[in-house]
């Protein structure tokens, strides 16, 4: 038994020493480099598919036509809160099959600036205009 172990543990340790003996003729300098390398573009990749997302995500600001999530995002509203509107007939929209919902992006940057308030500068120098 005590012949084994000294068998396993000079395996072992030939292994480490292969090991040791690849690191050094590596270069690991310059392996490291290389490493760091790979890492930056990896980042810059993924730096790439966040821009992506975030032009999937805005793509609605070039669109004619959106649909509820894309009206939703460009109101800034829920989209249960759309749906409440479109049911109530209190916001601009279209069913061209009866079912799906599609809003005119024009049409719904009028329908939110509607109803403007004046400022308080506003209200103060049309009363001074009206005396």
């Amino acid at each position: 038994m005590r012949h084994r172990r000294t068998t396993n543990e000079n395996k072992m340790f030939s292994k480490m020493e292969n090991m040791i003996s690849m690191m050094a003729s590596e270069k690991p300098f310059e392996r490291i480099q290389s490493l760091e390398q790979r890492i930056n573009e990896i980042d810059k990749i993924h730096v790439l598919e966040n821009y992506i997302v975030q032009l999937k995500e805005r793509f609605w600001a070039v669109k004619e036509v959106l649909t509820t999530a894309e009206a939703s995002a460009y109101l800034g509203l829920s989209e249960s809160y759309i749906y409440k509107l479109t049911s109530l007939k209190q916001i601009p929209h279209y069913k061209p099959n009866g079912k799906l919902v599609y809003f005119n992006r024009k049409e719904l940057c009028e329908w939110a600036m509607r109803n403007q308030v004046q400022t308080a500068g506003e209200s103060s120098a049309i009363t001074k205009e009206q005396i």
